[in-house]
């Protein structure tokens, strides 16, 4: 590790304006895709699961191939900062065409949104993925990493107030009084700005990321090629990334299971849907407040027991208003608690992916930051495919049917799938990530064995 300046304020800002437009852009596809498709575009929901199952589960098994193009490829625009350029044209695109109301079949309406709606966070998480690895390239200094880490997840919860406080009365507004017309003019107001808030990112690394002089491969780009077998390598005798990939997938199919069906809670179980404003316009307070003592807490704790703590506000505020009389304050409690927890885990997961590849660097001497940090959108594409499929196939269990008055047992139900499911999925990712070995000290030892190897 070597001793950097601090980096100018601009750098930070800008690497972090990717993460706050593309903020905008996740609230809208995780909370409203699949309430989108069900009740506006009239999906049937078992349908949708499956359709959306299979797409997304291709995609899984592209994202290593992803992984290795990130590793091993080389461009004039830099080794990262290329994938930025590639994914915001797709991003924009498709994710017009997800909220765009279309007539046919089920079967087809099923196939095209979940086609869109993949190539749409598929290309988006490629960007992401540039962004984090990014983080690694524009700095070695540990302080200035969590700075990137930490400023990317407060800018992120800024987003989340401003998606929050306005993208229902802007339905509205736009719509008209028609609901697809209102989500498909708000999507694109999204869409141009996550990319606009990308390339902010791509500017930010300029003049870190040279992978490509004069039409000439870098020294680093041809150092740092990896086979399929040290890929492989990579990660099946690398025990912290393994905890990690486990502990992340869980945890975000737990999330998506919960953020792509509580808009159901308000409409059948509390009969308030309005009321959606108020609550995420509030959780995203609590998650300002959180990435702001995030630095406090990683500078004290270390990422691996920070991570440990967010974790735990999963369970909690998932299980919390299971186990209460349902109501929108209890519930509003546990939301918060919720987005505590990932406002606290955007800053400190990336740091033990960080920490994971360090280790195995320390370990082996060979740099595997985009390949590790390729692997980062991994539990996130994973957690998507089985979520989108399991969320909707246990509506279509119950019964569920668009507008249709629910039973008391489908009531109970409901609560189930949003609430208790997720709830215990957590409280499984907890407990991966309280196995994950690279602890505060643990990580000294690996900076003192990369220090000796310089």
């Amino acid at each position: 590790m070597t001793e950097q300046k601090k980096l100018p304020e601009k750098i930070v800002s800008m690497f972090a304006m990717g993460t706050f437009c593309s903020g905008i852009y996740y609230s809208l596809v995780n909370s409203y895709y699949n309430f989108y498709c069900t009740d506006v575009a009239m999906v049937p929901a078992q349908t949708l699961g499956t359709a959306s199952f299979i797409v997304r589960l291709i995609f899984v098994f592209l994202t290593p191939m992803l992984a290795v193009l990130v590793q091993n490829g080389h461009s004039k625009f830099g080794k990262y900062r290329k994938w930025i350029f590639v994914g915001v044209p797709i991003t924009v695109v498709t994710t017009i065409l997800t909220f765009t109301k279309f007539s046919g079949s089920g079967v087809f309406l099923a196939i095209f949104y979940s086609i869109t709606y993949t190539l749409s966070s598929g290309s988006s998480s490629l960007c992401g993925n540039a962004q984090m690895s990014l983080m690694n390239v524009i700095t070695d200094d540990p302080t200035q990493r969590s700075r990137l880490s930490t400023r990317r997840s407060q800018f992120q919860d800024v987003s989340k107030i401003l998606f929050s406080a306005t993208f229902l009365p802007l339905v509205a507004l736009l719509g008209g009084g028609s609901d697809a017309k209102g989500y498909f003019w708000a999507a694109v107001i999204i869409a141009v700005l996550a990319g606009g808030g990308y390339l902010c990112t791509a500017w930010s690394g300029k003049k870190y990321d040279i992978y490509d002089t004069d039409g000439h491969v870098a020294e680093a780009a041809a150092k740092n090629k990896m086979t399929a077998k040290q890929m492989f390598d990579c990660i099946v005798k690398n025990p912290p990334l393994l905890w990690m990939l486990l502990s992340e997938t869980l945890k975000f199919t737990a999330y998506m299971v919960f953020i792509s069906t509580f808009a159901y809670y308000y409409q059948y179980v509390l009969f308030d849907f309005s009321a959606i404003t108020i609550t995420t316009t509030v959780a995203s307070v609590v998650a300002l407040v959180a990435s702001l003592v995030s630095p406090v807490i990683l500078k004290q704790l270390g990422p691996k027991n920070a991570n440990t703590i967010a974790m735990l506000c999963y369970v909690v505020g998932m299980l919390l208003p299971r186990f209460l009389a349902p109501s929108a304050m209890i519930f509003g409690v546990g939301f918060c608690i919720i987005y505590f927890g990932m406002s606290l885990n955007c800053c400190s997961a990336p740091l033990e992916f960080v920490n994971a590849s360090l280790a195995y660097q320390a370990k082996t001497g060979m740099d595997t930051t985009g390949f590790t940090m390729s692997l980062y959108v991994f539990p996130i594409q994973l957690g998507i495919a089985v979520s989108s499929g399991l969320a909707n196939w246990l509506l279509a269990g119950m019964g569920y049917e668009a507008g249709m008055a629910l039973s008391a047992a489908q009531t109970v139900s409901l609560q189930n799938i949003i609430l208790l499911i997720p709830g215990l999925m957590c409280l499984a990712a907890l407990a991966a990530n309280v196995l994950y070995p690279l602890s505060q000290k643990k990580m000294g030892e690996v900076y003192g064995a990369l220090n000796s190897g310089k």
